[in-house]
């Protein structure tokens, strides 16, 4: 059985909100990372793409790929901007 969520809120941008809301881009989810220091949210964000352009140097995926990833990731400026997403 496959579950599927259009949109996650992930609260956090620590090492497991990160590796949260990376998996959840790469499985097709709209991501909404928040923290309450938004340089964190940014930050974090920053990160994930650097994992991802890592692996389109390293050929395991390509570019367009990780573009449409970064596009699913976007930065909430306040916590109830998260109450679309179907997962938090």
């Amino acid at each position: 059985m496959t579950t599927h969520f259009n949109t996650i809120g992930v609260i956090g941008a620590g090492a497991m909100g990160r590796g949260i809301a990376q998996i959840a881009a790469q499985a097709g989810s709209q991501v909404m990372l928040f923290d309450k220091d938004q340089q964190a949210s940014t930050r974090a964000i920053n990160d994930i793409a650097a994992q991802w352009d890592k692996l389109v140097a390293k050929g395991r995926i390509d570019a367009a790929l990780a573009e449409s990833y970064k596009s699913k990731l976007s930065i909430p400026t306040a916590l109830h901007e998260l109450s679309p997403c179907e997962l938090v």
